[in-house]
């Protein structure tokens, strides 16, 4: 079940992440500007994915979400090839919107149906083989969807990529399994309750509300900042974008395995010990990865930027599993979808719908200046100061989390 749905979060952020390679392309084609494709990268996807996230996730706490999964990745995939048509930046704004659309459907559901195929001592695991799959896609998307452009065009990259992730969806629908069809109390408790005593329930929880604010501003690095990564490569270091691609696609390979398989380890090894060490864990990374991307950025040394950015990728993909292990602690078996669905939605509409439109704002401006290549610098160094005031509330979440616990 682990494996669909890694298969399922890979396809989701491959086609989540192909318009990182297409920026560039993208931008020359439709004389669009920094903040345009920050639009693209982050409000067009992000209105609907936040938006439609909570609806979706209570059809999840109640119904079948094998079903929800299959048509999500139906419909999403259809959508990222139609993406490939686009003639102008008003129809590729669109498409973009519907493709974020179908996605709402995919993490918060496979997050609940993993909470249910996992005990709390092995969740931690569970999540952080789960997590690696946003990475892989990543990957994917950069060193394949990269290659493919540069072969032939940023059109035919959206349309494979979407095309193919239908086998995901043919994958989904025969493999998955429904919990609540075999097991009857599980079946009665998600018909139990309704969507404002869930609200209710959570906003009562003190850890819940520090760790869903500081998912915000992890978002805003994670969805906004790193998406200029592969343009910092080409305008600062002068790469081909095929060689960008490739670099930081293999940079986000090697953090993700090392991240998510460390940070899993020591989410459930800290976890048993008490719940208050998860979100501390997941703090302290965050703070910790701040001074090695400020090095990435800041240096005018390529092999420096390599080092930096593993070490950084290391720390920020290894707070993934805590993060979202954190959720599952405080949010109880009921709303357990509701829960991430709400966590997904402040990433989302912070971080993935403001985190690229502040940098591509913030990167016009400077670059007016100072230059294209100099602008986007600064512009993802004060993205990145978003990993302080992120961390801290996650420090603060640890205070209440014995008391918030919840099977």
């Amino acid at each position: 079940m682990l494996a669909v749905l890694f298969l399922v979060s890979t396809v989701s952020n491959v086609d989540r992440q192909i318009m990182t390679v297409a920026i560039e392309p993208i931008k020359a084609e439709f004389n669009a500007t920094d903040t345009q494709m920050g639009l693209l990268t982050g409000v067009a996807f992000a209105l609907f994915y936040a938006t439609l996230g909570l609806p979706i996730a209570r059809w999840a706490d109640r119904g079948n979400r094998k079903l929800i999964i299959t048509i999500s990745i139906t419909f999403w995939s259809l959508m990222t090839a139609i993406c490939g048509a686009a003639q102008n930046f008003v129809q590729m704004f669109f498409a973009r919107l519907a493709v974020g659309g179908g996605e709402a459907g995919a993490l918060p559901t496979s997050q609940s149906l993993i909470a249910d195929y996992f005990p709390p001592q092995e969740r931690g695991k569970a999540i952080g083989i789960f997590a690696m799959a946003g990475v892989a896609g990543y990957a994917a998307a950069l060193i394949g969807g990269a290659q493919i452009a540069s072969l032939f065009g940023w059109r035919a990259m959206f349309v494979i990529f979407g095309l193919s992730s239908l086998l995901v969806a043919i994958i989904a629908s025969r493999c998955l399994l429904e919990p609540r069809h075999m097991l009857p109390r599980a079946r009665t408790q998600a018909a139990g309750e309704q969507l404002r005593p869930s609200i209710t329930a959570l906003a009562r929880k003190p850890s819940f509300l520090w760790q869903i604010t500081g998912g915000g501003f992890y978002g805003i690095v994670s969805y906004g900042a790193l998406i200029f990564v592969v343009s910092h490569l080409v305008r600062s270091f002068g790469l081909s974008l095929s060689h960008a691609g490739a670099v930081y696609g293999s940079i986000s390979a090697v953090t993700a395995i090392v991240g998510a398989v460390a940070g899993g380890y020591l989410t459930d090894r800290l976890g048993r010990r008490t719940p208050a060490a998860v979100p501390l864990l997941t703090g302290l990374l965050m703070i910790a990865a701040l001074p090695a991307y400020l090095v990435a950025l800041l240096t005018h040394d390529f092999n420096v930027f390599v080092i930096a950015a593993l070490i950084g990728g290391c720390l920020i993909f290894g707070a993934g599993p805590s993060l979202f292990a954190g959720v599952h602690i405080v949010c109880g078996s009921p709303r357990r979808a509701t829960a991430i669905a709400l966590l997904y939605f402040v990433m989302n509409s912070i971080g993935l719908s403001g985190g690229p439109v502040l940098t591509g704002v913030l990167s016009d401006g400077f670059g007016a200046q100072l230059g294209t290549a100099m602008g986007l610098r600064i512009a993802m160094l004060i993205a990145f100061a978003a990993l302080l005031p992120g961390g801290i509330c996650f420090l603060l979440a640890g205070r209440t989390m014995r008391a918030d616990a919840e099977s």
